[in-house]
């Protein structure tokens, strides 16, 4: 960002007080000034004023020229999957997309955030049917499913926008329902026998499953050695066995769990949690 010309000309006076040369040609002292040596009309303050402006100038031609090459990598179509996430959240449902000529691209004729209904996104590529593709995930807010109108929407928008060619898997639907089986040796004088928290009421291990659930990145995967640290870290909890986990109610044994939908929520109706004094 170009300095004001006034900035430039007070930096310039420093340096024309501290370089040794002019202080020996000029004969300054410690507490001597710009201001209190060279008067308004000064050859010294003219030259300075010139040189400045020259050089404010200069920074303004160099900024005019930086915002030119932003602008213009900012149009430029680069589909690579920062590009499919940034222009999914883009997404305007009810717009239509208009041609601009001079980018060569389609976009928006005024951008509205309020019709931004795409809150979550995943883009990963995948080979399907020894085809590589795109898988996109994406969702509305609280991480729900889009319509079948606002999907259908979205798909012709990123098709219209997208590469030429371009093979792709499009998923919004309701996040995975995990269920857990597992033993919980507790503390007595913190937790009840349902896992209830004597002082608040509260159900801590639920509460602690929820939340690393919900810190899963989107399109992420669920690890169930996290899990564990997660409710092991519980106020109350002396330890735990996990037997198995369910994934939309097909009982899994496995260390990981690859999410269908991008994001995962708990299923207390699918789940067993034994509370025992240890």
């Amino acid at each position: 960002m170009a300095r004001t010309k006034q900035e430039i000309i007070t930096a310039m006076q420093s340096d024309f007080m501290s370089n040794p040369t002019l202080r020996n040609m000029y004969s300054f002292s410690d507490t001597d000034t710009f201001d209190s040596k060279f008067s308004s009309v000064s050859l010294e303050r003219l030259l300075i004023y010139i040189f400045a402006s020259a050089s404010w100038l200069l920074e303004l031609i160099f900024d005019d020229f930086m915002n030119e090459v932003d602008t213009r990598i900012a149009n430029s179509v680069v589909t690579t999957i920062a590009w499919y996430y940034s222009k999914t959240l883009a997404f305007q449902n009810g717009d239509a997309l208009v041609f601009n000529e001079s980018t060569s691209s389609f976009g928006y004729a005024t951008i509205d955030d309020t019709k931004k209904i795409i809150k979550y996104v995943a883009v990963r590529e995948v080979i399907d049917s020894a085809v590589m593709k795109l898988k996109i995930y994406y969702s509305g807010a609280n991480k729900q499913p889009l319509t079948a109108d606002q999907q259908s929407a979205y798909q012709l928008y990123i098709k219209t926008l997208g590469a030429a060619g371009t093979h792709y898997i499009f998923v919004s639907q309701a996040p995975d329902q995990l269920g857990v089986n597992m033993s919980i040796y507790y503390d007595p004088l913190i937790l009840d026998s349902a896992g209830k928290k004597i002082s608040d009421n509260t159900y801590p291990v639920v509460d602690a499953i929820n939340q690393y659930l919900d810190s899963i990145e989107y399109g992420g995967v669920l690890y169930a050695a996290k899990l564990i640290d997660k409710i092991q870290a519980v106020a109350g909890v002396k330890d735990l066995v996990l037997t198995s986990m369910s994934h939309n109610s097909s009982t899994v044994t496995t260390r990981k769990i690859e999410s269908a939908s991008g994001a995962f929520v708990y299923a207390p109706a699918s789940s067993v949690i034994n509370y025992q004094i240890d």
